[in-house]
C-alpha cells in the first residue's frame, strides 16, 4: 500500500486517498484492516488437518463480516462510490488472494450467499476496467504459489 500511497502523490489528479481528513484515516484504518486479513489466508494455506482448516476459515469469516457490514453493508458500487480507490485496491487485492487460495485448496470461502454484498462488490471491483486489465492472471498466480509451497516443503 505504501507504492499505491506514492503513486496517489505522483498523480494526484487520480486521487485514490480521499481528500477529506477523517475519510482519509478511515480509508487507511480499511486499508490496515485488509492487511491483517493476510495472515489468516497464509494460515489456513499452510493448515495441517481438517480442524485447523476450519478454525482458519472461521476467522477469515470473521474478518469478512466486519468487512461485509462495516464497508459494503449497503449497495455500493465500490467503496469510494464510483471510481476506484485505496480501499478497493487493498480489499480487492486480499479478496483476490483468498480467491486463489480457493482454488488451491478447493474450499470455497467468499460465498455469496454468506457475503452478498462483499460478493457483489468484488464482481465490481474486477469489473472495472482498469483492474480487469491488470490483474494477475489467476492460473499463473496458483501455478506460482502451488510452486512456492512445494519448493518451501522440499527445503523443510
Amino acid at each position: 500500500m505504501i507504492i499505491v500511497e506514492y503513486i496517489d502523490e505522483i498523480w494526484p489528479q487520480y486521487p485514490l486517498l480521499p481528500i477529506d481528513p477523517y475519510e482519509r484515516a478511515q480509508a487507511r484504518f480499511w486499508v490496515k484492516y485488509a492487511d491483517d486479513i493476510i495472515p489468516a489466508v497464509g494460515a489456513l494455506f499452510s493448515s495441517r488437518d481438517v480442524e485447523e482448516r476450519k478454525n482458519n476459515i472461521e476467522k477469515i469469516w470473521e474478518h469478512l463480516r466486519v468487512v461485509e457490514e462495516q464497508c459494503f453493508s449497503y449497495e455500493k458500487k465500490l467503496f469510494g462510490g464510483d471510481t476506484i480507490n485505496i480501499v478497493d485496491i487493498a480489499i480487492g487485492s486480499t479478496i483476490n488472494f483468498l480467491v486463489t487460495i480457493e482454488d488451491i485448496i478447493e474450499v470455497k470461502i467468499l460465498d455469496g450467499e454468506k457475503f452478498p454484498h462483499l460478493y457483489s462488490w468484488f464482481n465490481n471491483f474486477k469489473g472495472t476496467p482498469i483492474i480487469n486489465e491488470n490483474l494477475p492472471n489467476q492460473e499463473k498466480m496458483v501455478a506460482s504459489i502451488i510452486k512456492l509451497r512445494n519448493t518451501k516443503v522440499v527445503n523443510n
